[in-house]
C-alpha cells in the first residue's frame, strides 16, 4: 500500500488515521505537499506508534527547515541498535552535513541562492548498544563538531571507564550542551567520579539525569564536591533516582547548590523583604514587637530548607534533586 500526496487530499488528520490503524503502509510519498516543520513533527509522532513498517519516505520540495532535520534524525534513530559502527557512520555524516551547509551559507553570493545552515541541536542515542569505540567517536564529535544542546545516552552500559573518561573530558570545555541523560548506564562510583570532574569545569549544563547507575555514597560525595567546588552556577536539575544514596547525603547535595545560580537575587529579595517588614511594623499597632516578630520570621525563612515548602519564596534559586 502506498500513501501518496495525502496532505493535499485528506489533510493531516487523515494521515494520522491511516498510519494509526493500518499495518500495510510501506511507502509515504509526501512530495511537494507543503509539509512544514510542525506538521513533520506531528507525522513523526504518528510514525513511531504506527503498526506499519514504512520503508520509503519521500519529502522532496517541502518547507522543511533545520528544526525538521532534528525531527527526522530522531525518527531515524528511534528503536534502532546502531552499535559502534552505526554511531561512527551517523556522527561522521552529521559533522559533514553541518560543515558543508555552513560552507554553502558563507558562499551564498557565489551560488546565487541562500542555503539553510543545518545545525543539529538534539541527539538521542540511548539504547543503541554503544561501546568503547562509539563513546570515543562521540567524544571527538562533541569536541570538534557539536552544537548539541541535548544529548541522550540512557542505557549505554559500556564498562570501559577509559572510554567514558574520554567522553566526559570532551564536556569540560563544551559551551553548548545544557541537558545530558545518562540513566541506566552502569556508571557506578568510578564513572560518577569521572562525570563529576567534568561537571566541575562545565559552565552550561542545566539538567543532568543519572538515574539507576548503581552508585552509592562514594559517588554521591563526588557529585557534592563538584557542586560545591568553585560554585556550580548553572545546574538546575539533578536526577538521582534508583541509586544508593542516603537521605542525609541527598539533602546535602540539594543544599550544595541552593544559592549560586542566582548570584545577586538573594540581596534584592532580602532588601525587598526587609522593606515590607518595616512597613508592616510601622502600620501595625504592635509597633516594635510586631516588627521584631516579623524579622524573626525572615531569619528563620533564610535558614529554611527549600524542600520543606513547595511554595517557598526562594524556590527560584533551588537546585532540583530527585532521588529515591
Amino acid at each position: 500500500m502506498c500513501v501518496y500526496n495525502l496532505l493535499s487530499l485528506l489533510q493531516m488528520n487523515a494521515i494520522t488515521e491511516v498510519l494509526s490503524n493500518s499495518d500495510e503502509v510501506e511507502q509515504l510519498i509526501l512530495r511537494n505537499t507543503g509539509l512544514t516543520d510542525e506538521l513533520l513533527k506531528s507525522l513523526a509522532t504518528v510514525l513511531k506508534r504506527s503498526p506499519s513498517e514504512v520503508t520509503v519516505i519521500n519529502l522532496n520540495l517541502n518547507q522543511i527547515g533545520p528544526p525538521g532535520v532534528n525531527v527526522l534524525l530522531d525518527l531515524l534513530l528511534f528503536g534502532n541498535q546502531l552499535d559502534d559502527l552505526g554511531v561512527q557512520t551517523l556522527l561522521s555524516g552529521l559533522a559533514e552535513l553541518q560543515d558543508k551547509t555552513a560552507a554553502l551559507h558563507g558562499n551564498s553570493e557565489q551560488i546565487h541562492f541562500s542555503p539553510v545552515s543545518i545545525v543539529i541541536k538534539e541527539l538521542d542515542l540511548g539504547g543503541n548498544g554503544i561501546d568503547s569505540d562509539g563513546l570515543r567517536v562521540l567524544a571527538t564529535f562533541m569536541r570538534y563538531h557539536s552544537h548539541l544542546q541535548y544529548l541522550g545516552l540512557a542505557q549505554t552500559p559500556c564498562s570501559d571507564m577509559e572510554a567514558w573518561k574520554v567522553l566526559f573530558e570532551s564536556l569540560k570545555m563544551n559551551t553548548a550542551l545544557t541537558h545530558i541523560i545518562l540513566d541506566e548506564s552502569n556508571l557506578g562510583d568510578n564513572g560518577i567520579k569521572l562525570f563529576a570532574e567534568a561537571l566541575r569545569s562545565n559552565k552550561t549544563l542545566r539538567k543532568v539525569d543519572l538515574d539507576n547507575n548503581g552508585f552509592g555514597e562514594v559517588g554521591g560525595h563526588y557529585l557534592l564536591e563538584a557542586l560545591r567546588s568553585g560554585g556550580k552556577r548553572s545546574l538546575e536539575q539533578l536526577s538521582l533516582e534508583g541509586n544508593y544514596i542516603s537521605t542525609a547525603l541527598m539533602a546535602n547535595i540539594q543544599e550544595g547548590n541552593l544559592w549560586p545560580a542566582c548570584g545577586w537575587l538573594p540581596i534584592i529579595l532580602n532588601e525587598l523583604l526587609y522593606s515590607v517588614i518595616h512597613l508592616l511594623g510601622s502600620l501595625n499597632s504592635g509597633g516594635k514587637t510586631s516588627e521584631k516578630y516579623l524579622l524573626g520570621l525572615l531569619t528563620r525563612s533564610l535558614r529554611h530548607k527549600p524542600t520543606d515548602s513547595p511554595t517557598h519564596v526562594f524556590e527560584v534559586c533551588e537546585l532540583s534533586v530527585h532521588g529515591r
